[in-house]
């Protein structure tokens, strides 16, 4: 699948768990009061089951197993750039870590031209935001 249709697709999944948070009035979404949630991870489960057995029959490296979660990467403009201005950039990204997903948002967004120009930004904090901790997408 291309990039762009896995952007799609996770684009359509956070919104179908935006209207389940406001349906039944979570203050947080909870992967267990999500039905279709669960079977999707049910079925994921399984084709990845059926995907690693093929691969050991036929003597293929079996799939990648990549589990990511949402982080929440707030920054703050340096000593040097800080007027009552300059605003405070927040962006959510897919990440293995907490530490995987700041290195991202820097290289990303920080140079010249970005959201963190170089030089006027740091990253203060990383915060998990979905899954809760334990699970994994």
């Amino acid at each position: 699948m291309s990039e762009l249709f896995i952007a799609e697709l996770r684009r359509l999944q956070w919104e179908r768990i935006a209207r389940l948070i406001e349906k039944e009035r979570m203050a947080a979404y909870m992967p267990s009061r999500d039905a279709r949630g669960v079977r999707y991870e049910e079925q994921r489960l399984q084709r990845l089951m059926r995907d690693v057995a093929e691969a050991e029959r036929s003597g293929v490296r079996g799939p990648e197993i990549c589990r990511y979660r949402v982080y929440r990467i707030d920054a703050r403009p340096t000593a040097g750039c800080s007027s009552p201005d300059t605003p405070a950039p927040v962006v959510h990204l897919m990440a293995p870590s907490a530490d995987a997903a700041a290195e991202r948002a820097w290289a990303v967004h920080g140079r010249d031209g970005g959201l963190y120009p170089r030089g006027g930004y740091r990253i203060a904090s990383v915060t998990q935001m979905l899954p809760e901790p334990g699970e994994f997408f």
